[in-house]
């Protein structure tokens, strides 16, 4: 599964699709979902949303590399260096450890906020 993502409270709430219903680019296969598309849909999730904007959860991207056969995740560095948030994504994306890699992208950097105690 590939995707989008966000962590509040240590849970997980995400948009994904099958690898296989997507249509390979450059040698990835990445969704044409957007954030800011989905929060609303994403926002009726948890009664607390309603207070927030897209950007103001962590959050992140999961996309598959076909040249080199693994998943990569994007998020911020408290996601990717954190095992309790790194499991639940994996978790929700029924990603194999061994296949996936995590990397720091600054666009999911939210200061002051970290995934265990977003609120």
């Amino acid at each position: 599964m590939i995707g989008l993502f966000w962590i509040y409270k240590s849970q997980i709430y995400l948009k994904s699709i099958k690898v296989d219903n997507v249509k390979e680019i450059n040698d990835f296969i990445d969704s044409d979902f957007s954030h800011y598309k989905v929060w609303d849909e994403i926002s009726l999730q948890n009664k607390v949303f309603y207070l927030y904007e897209y950007e103001d959860i962590p959050r992140g991207r999961v996309i598959y590399d076909v040249k080199n056969t693994q998943y990569i995740i994007y998020s911020n560095n408290n996601i990717i260096n954190t095992d309790k948030c790194k499991r639940l994504i994996l978790k929700a994306f029924m990603l194999e450890e061994s296949r996936v890699i995590f990397k720091y992208d600054a666009h999911y950097e939210i200061v002051g906020v970290r995934c265990e105690t977003a609120n």
